[in-house]
């Protein structure tokens, strides 16, 4: 296979209410532990993720650099938000699987997206619809409040990609490095190289400084050769 020798950089964002879990996906994804006492993002972090060998054809593989943006989920920062899936090639709306509430106002979310970015369609970005906590519905499938079809049904009705479930907590790697792997995939099927909107200067204007140590920032997980989480 011939491999990609430069990175193709893009720019996800975390969007979803306070409670789903963007902020432990953020964590877990930048390679650190879960913690049951997460606290809840004040402003926008992020961190640099490197996709490995990320095969977009039978043929070809391809090397990602995502810069992910984790985001607060309340009301009153929704302007600030906007500012940053403006220039996202990836926007990533997440629900909780056992909080009914969290899946209803995605549509609140969307709505968002569609009134900032009113060619929204034929934009440069796509979006991915993606339920978490399923390590609670597993362990008491009463509290599932979301179907998996429900889920799919609303994808379709509105024309975005159904990434699946996962869990922050039991996060395993392989189920999360493919989700995300899958929607590069369709991101790089529409856009190619092209990522013009990387080189904006909005990324800088935080609410509050992530990733305090540099070194945390620039993670590799997701490496062709990789270790499972315990």
């Amino acid at each position: 296979m011939k491999h990609g020798w430069k990175p193709i950089g893009y720019k996800f964002i975390l969007l979803g209410d306070s409670t789903v879990g963007k902020s432990s996906i953020f964590q877990r994804l930048s390679g650190n532990a879960f913690s049951q006492n997460q606290m809840a993002t004040t402003g926008i972090d992020k961190v640099l993720i490197h996709f490995y060998d990320t095969q977009i054809s039978e043929k070809a593989c391809q090397n990602f650099d995502v810069t992910l943006f984790d985001t607060v989920g309340q009301e009153r920062y929704r302007s600030i938000t906007r500012d940053y899936f403006r220039n996202s090639q990836g926007i990533v709306l997440i629900y909780s699987i056992v909080n009914k509430e969290s899946f209803e106002h995605i549509q609140s979310w969307l709505d968002s997206i569609k009134s900032t970015l009113s060619d929204w369609k034929k934009s440069e970005y796509m979006v991915m619809l993606l339920g978490n906590k399923s390590d609670l519905a597993e362990e008491e499938p009463e509290s599932r409040m979301i179907q998996i079809e429900e889920a799919e049904r609303f994808c379709k009705e509105q024309e975005i990609y159904w990434g699946g479930e996962c869990s922050a907590k039991t996060f395993e790697i392989e189920k999360i490095k493919g989700i995300f792997e899958q929607f590069l995939k369709q991101i790089y099927s529409k856009l190619g190289e092209h990522n013009n909107n990387l080189n904006t200067k909005k990324d800088t204007k935080t609410l509050t400084k992530s990733n305090k140590n540099p070194k945390k920032a620039d993670c590799c997980l997701f490496k062709k050769k990789e270790t499972s989480d315990k």
